[in-house]
């Protein structure tokens, strides 16, 4: 049996393009393992130039886009696995399961599990305690490299009720891989608006940073006109130009306002905001939005409880004008639950049968992920994560 930690001796007399070149198509864990058998190896894989190109050719031919499916937002164990299904596959068929290190230990306390973004291979999850009020840990995690990290406690908890929001993705101006944290406090009862209302503040906004292992007060809030986040729909582009790196949230004043997409630019730290097309933006009855990202760019799914579902893609961004109707369908009868695109532009949902579906709009075929999902809150039980390998790690400043 080939000894796969270990690579042929006749490689290492090869030219160093030539060496370059076959190690960048093996997949991250086994030129992981190589780090420990060669010094000239190490030396490659190591190098800022030769990850960046790995992790290139991983998002550009896409052969190696995985749909993580963790089967419950419960905390990731044996009896609530995460499986693996390649997306390239006729079926998306179970291509294996995914666990945590071993040396990471599940907190007690923490029974609950949900992920924040998953960016070039990195994975950030949050763990919070379902009874009771726990301060939420963040966790980041390359799935490639069995490597996880506990992030830093933040500062700042306020005094009151917390309603917390994440967001995690890349600056590709400094290469670095970011947490955006803010709050809503909600104060004492009693201490109500004119209109009724309690008092509802915008915390001060932190921003942790991978590359230094702190978190940083910034200077600018979270828009103080919106009052809804929906934390579900939170999408981390990095511009396809090279320009700053953000991240997304679906919001509104309240439930009956139109919806705005807020955006959080992770190189300059501030927030900035725009519009969705009138069609889905304004609030009706039986209507529900969800972002998400399609080749590339910021898109918004509506979908009504008739099964009537449409894409709207802008195409250049910030500009509202320039929102496009990618495309409509209604073919599948009854509701179904939008989960997002795959890096494919292959579209994945649930239909009204409590499946998993991926989609394929220029071909109409449909490929089911044999993968049924019960419960009363079926659509809150799982979360398809897609990720790419990669070598891609940031060890904290010391």
């Amino acid at each position: 049996m080939e000894n796969i930690s270990q690579p042929p001796s006749s490689v290492e007399n090869l030219p160093g393009e030539v060496v370059s070149d076959i190690l960048i198509r093996l997949p991250a864990k086994r030129l992981a393992q190589f780090r420990t058998v060669s010094k000239s190896f190490n030396t490659l894989i190591s190098n800022p130039s030769f990850i960046k190109s790995h992790l290139h050719r991983s998002t550009s031919t896409h052969d190696d886009e995985t749909l993580m499916l963790i089967h419950s937002l419960f905390c990731f164990n044996s009896t609530n696995p995460i499986t693996t299904h390649q997306s390239q596959s006729p079926h998306i068929s179970n291509s294996g399961s995914i666990k945590l290190p071993q040396s990471f230990n599940l907190t007690p306390n923490y029974n609950r599990a949900s992920v924040i973004g998953s960016v070039n291979g990195l994975v950030c999850f949050l763990l919070t305690f379902c009874v009771g009020f726990v301060t939420p840990v963040i966790h980041i995690w390359n799935p490639s490299l069995s490597v996880v990290m506990t992030v830093a406690p933040y500062a700042i908890v306020g005094d009151g009720v917390l309603d917390l929001h994440y967001g995690f993705g890349f600056d590709p101006v400094n290469d670095d891989y970011k947490v955006v944290k803010f709050a809503r406090m909600f104060r004492r009862p009693g201490l109500l608006t004119a209109s009724g209302r309690a008092f509802q503040d915008w915390l001060e906004v932190e921003v942790y940073s991978m590359k230094k292992g702190s978190w940083g007060v910034i200077s600018d809030r979270f828009p103080s006109n919106l009052l809804c986040v929906f934390d579900d729909a939170k999408v981390s582009i990095t511009r396809s130009d090279g320009r700053d790196g953000r991240v997304h949230w679906l919001c509104s004043g309240d439930i009956t306002t139109k919806q705005m997409i807020v955006a959080f630019d992770l190189g300059v730290e501030k927030f900035s905001q725009f519009s969705l097309p009138d069609s889905v933006g304004k609030w009706r009855n039986g209507l529900t939005n969800v972002l998400g990202c399609l080749g590339g760019k910021i898109c918004v799914m509506g979908y009504d409880e008739n099964g009537n579902f449409e894409v709207w893609v802008m195409s250049e961004y910030g500009v509202i004008e320039s929102w496009v109707k990618d495309y409509a369908f209604s073919q599948f009868g009854g509701s179904i639950y939008p989960i997002g695109f795959t890096l494919n532009n292959e579209f994945v949902f649930q239909d009204d049968n409590k499946c998993l579906v991926l989609y394929d709009q220029n071909t109409a075929k449909v490929k089911s992920f044999n993968v049924t999902v019960s419960g009363w809150e079926s659509t809150e039980r799982f979360k398809i994560v897609p990720y790419v390998d990669s070598l891609v790690w940031i060890a904290p400043a010391n």
